[in-house]
């Protein structure tokens, strides 16, 4: 654990300048922010699978070293409270702005856009583009929003809205959200940031050539993947849609790390947005699968484990160390037996995060109160839970 630990403080690598290569030879435009080294992402890979290794209860006991660098902590107050009944929280930051109303307006606009796409007509990105921006302004003066955000966009998948391509939508909305917190990590520009969450809510838009009950399906077949790529390629040149970082997302998503994809390209060679954006893609098809879906920490204890040579090392790094292994949303039980919510993670703290406590270990319903794993060291997350699975308490 120290090791990993180690690990995190380590790399933190500045970005690397926007490097143009030649498309005839295969390479892609696009920002690369890390500059990789394979032993260094070998040890990196290795110190995850132990981490995911452990037991939770004997993992976070050893995480009293955290870095004391990150030790600025959230005010009490401005954490969103979920109620009893784990209905949407109230919405409304300090500063007015409503999360779950900039959520609807989003969904309203995938929905349009998915719509017209389907229908062979051209849809405006800068709509989302004018939504995004309003969403960094919030941020540049409520550091809580994404956590806010990240759990009303959990309420939110959960409701049915009647949307042509809910599927379609809920995964570009989680991905969206992934994005924003990786990029925000990494100290990414708001400019940039909003490219990387565009790309990463339509880079999925060939998708509405087949059909939802093809797209139920655990796993889709070659053909299929190759249909919707090609879809949407098609379409983006039949209605010259002009954004640079969504077409490498929806030409090389499909490539992997070590070079098995279907150009054969690899490591650097793969922008980095296609990167993020397949990693993205591969942990929200596990968490939101109709079939037999994964908590949180188990869909990245997968990737690293059986998928390690298909995505980046450090995009999955970020990916923890940004949205922790308990991302905000996720129901746990603590080595106490009380049950809660993650409200608010810390960033490189993946396994103390924020809880907020509604009910003991036989699902009794207890006085309200929010625990910071990070500030209680004896205290710790014995086990993640699906929500579906709290009614189950009392017979355990």
């Amino acid at each position: 654990m120290s090791k990993y630990i180690d690990l995190l403080r380590e790399h933190n690598q500045e970005p690397e300048k926007k490097k143009k290569k030649s498309k005839k030879k295969g390479k892609s435009t696009a920002e690369n922010p890390y500059r990789h080294q394979d032993e260094s992402d070998k040890a990196l890979l290795d110190d995850m699978a132990a981490l995911l290794d452990e037991q939770e209860s004997e993992s976070v006991s050893t995480m009293d070293d955290y870095d004391e660098n990150q030790d600025a902590l959230i005010a009490e107050e401005s954490i969103p409270e979920p109620n009893k009944a784990h209905q949407p929280s109230q919405s409304h930051s300090q500063f007015g702005f409503d999360v779950s109303e900039w959520l609807s307006h989003i969904e309203q606009t995938l929905s349009s856009m998915f719509n017209a796409i389907q229908n062979h007509e051209s849809i405006n990105i800068s709509v989302l583009n004018e939504q995004l921006d309003t969403l960094f302004d919030q941020m540049n003066t409520n550091s809580n929003i994404l956590d806010n955000l990240s759990l009303h966009a959990v309420q939110h998948a959960s409701v049915e809205k009647g949307f042509n391509h809910e599927d379609l939508i809920r995964q570009s909305i989680l991905k969206m959200v992934c994005a924003l917190k990786i990029g925000v990590h990494i100290g990414t520009k708001f400019d940039t940031l909003q490219t990387y969450a565009v790309a990463a809510m339509l880079h999925n838009i060939g998708f509405v050539s087949i059909p939802e009950s093809l797209r139920s399906i655990a796993t889709l077949s070659k053909d299929n993947l190759q249909q919707a790529k090609q879809f949407a390629l098609d379409y983006m040149a039949s209605q010259d849609v002009q954004h640079e970082q969504l077409e490498f997302a929806i030409r090389e998503a499909d490539e992997r790390f070590d070079g098995s994809g279907s150009q054969g390209l690899e490591k650097q060679d793969i922008a980095w947005v296609a990167r993020l954006v397949a990693l993205l893609s591969a942990y929200e098809s596990r968490i939101q699968s109709t079939h037999q879906p994964l908590l949180p920490r188990d869909a990245i204890r997968e990737l690293v484990k059986a998928h390690r040579k298909d995505f980046d090392p450090q995009i999955i790094k970020h990916l923890i160390d940004a949205t922790s292994l308990y991302p905000v949303g996720t129901f746990v039980q603590l080595n106490t037996g009380e049950v809660g919510q993650v409200v608010n993670v810390h960033a490189n703290s993946p396994l103390r995060p924020i809880v907020y406590i509604t009910m003991d270990n036989l699902g009794e319903t207890i006085p309200e109160r929010k625990i910071d794993l990070k500030k209680q060291p004896n205290l710790m997350v014995k086990k993640s839970l699906f929500e579906s699975s709290l009614k189950d308490l009392a017979a355990g």
